[in-house]
């Protein structure tokens, strides 16, 4: 997979052939660093713990070692199975199996009932979003449930590939992760009953001016970072590791939150 698939940048983006460049220029590196390269493509900046995980990825890359394995990322996701849903502290986990557990049901699936994870307060209130079926609203709750439960194959199976509405959008862009999450997932479900997007969704890749604020304060401390190590030349090789690695970080912040200042020059 692309170090680069967690965000969105034009054909030849400048920027990342240089930084491209400069880590084909490293040679070898260890299975920690690209590790730490792995955690950083894992970043996403709409995650409830994007404050904790980016400070993690900084501490990381100033070690040059991960400070936790990446296949251990998301271990406790409602798409794991309900065995592992108690291990997570947050409650987002059990309240999203909640969630799908409810939907789930509302699609005919009464065997929900029986879950232990079925809330029938919660249960109420999606009966009311959702209000009476159609088969439009039967697919793009089952595309929800599927996107919540990371269930790709099923997912492709009720997208509508030719003409997605705003509203299909808004379900691509729904889980348990975001930190608008369950305030939006509510909202969504009352617009699939009303068949209306919403507005001011804030759902995956959306982020507030708070967070906006926080990461390009980040992006200016990477940006000294590179310039103090660029300036200093005559790296050494693990100077020379830390330069790709804060780039890499550097220009993820900026794609993600859409800050137009170009990178420091790595040569």
């Amino acid at each position: 997979m692309s170090y680069w698939s967690n965000i969105e940048v034009p054909p030849k983006d400048p920027e990342i052939i240089e930084i491209d460049n400069f880590e084909r220029n490293l040679g070898e590196y260890s299975e920690d660093i690209k590790n730490v390269r792995e955690l950083i493509r894992r970043f996403e900046v709409c995650h409830f713990k994007s404050k904790v995980h980016l400070k993690y990825l900084v501490d990381s890359i100033h070690l040059l070692y991960p400070n936790i394995v990446p296949i251990f990322i998301g271990e406790n996701h409602i798409s794991k199975g309900e065995g592992r849903l108690k291990r997570d502290t947050t409650g987002r986990s059990v309240l999203g199996q909640q969630y799908v557990c409810s939907l789930k049901n509302w699609l005919g699936d009464h065997s929900q009932q029986d879950s232990e994870f079925f809330s029938t307060d919660l249960n109420q209130k999606i009966e009311k979003w959702l209000n009476s079926e159609d088969l439009e609203k039967e697919r793009l709750v089952s595309l929800l449930v599927s996107r919540l439960m990371w269930d790709w194959e099923s997912y492709k199976k009720y997208q509508n590939n030719e003409n997605p509405n705003e509203l299909e959008t808004q379900v691509y862009r729904m889980d348990i992760c975001h930190y608008a999450f369950p305030k939006h997932l509510d909202l969504l479900l009352e617009g699939i009953g009303q068949n209306r997007p919403i507005e001011d969704f804030e759902g995956c890749g959306s982020i507030n001016l708070e967070t906006k604020g926080f990461i390009e304060e980040q992006f200016i401390g990477l940006c000294d970072k590179l310039r103090s190590y660029i300036n200093k030349g005559n790296l050494d090789k693990r100077e020379r590791l830390k330069v790709w690695l804060i780039a890499s970080l550097a220009k993820t912040l900026k794609e993600q939150v859409g800050i137009k200042v170009a990178l420091p020059r790595l040569k």
